[in-house]
């Protein structure tokens, strides 16, 4: 693989090992109630896993609109500037 499979592997790896451990923990906990050799308790900690990582994710989902925002606030500038120095590339930047 070389150097690119390298950084790969070593990113990958833990990543491998933190979605293990939190889908074998639902699944111990699911098992003490439910039949562990049956499927539900394994499709409700897939449904737990998913939503670890989805809250995970909420900083940025939060971070990515309030960036947005901010580009629409500041887009009636930045179109003002096109129009006064819109020949002119070097001006504009």
């Amino acid at each position: 693989m070389g150097f690119i499979g390298d950084i790969g592997s070593f990113i990958m790896t833990p990543l491998y090992y933190i979605i293990s451990a939190i889908l074998i923990g639902f699944h111990k906990l699911f098992s003490t109630f439910l039949d562990p050799a049956g499927g539900l308790a394994w499709a409700l900690s897939i449904i737990g896993l998913t939503v670890v990582i989805r809250t995970a994710l909420i900083p940025l989902f939060v971070k990515q609109i309030k960036s947005s925002r901010n580009m629409q606030l500041i887009q009636p500038k930045v179109k003002e500037l096109q129009k006064k120095y819109g020949h002119d590339r070097e001006r504009l930047a």
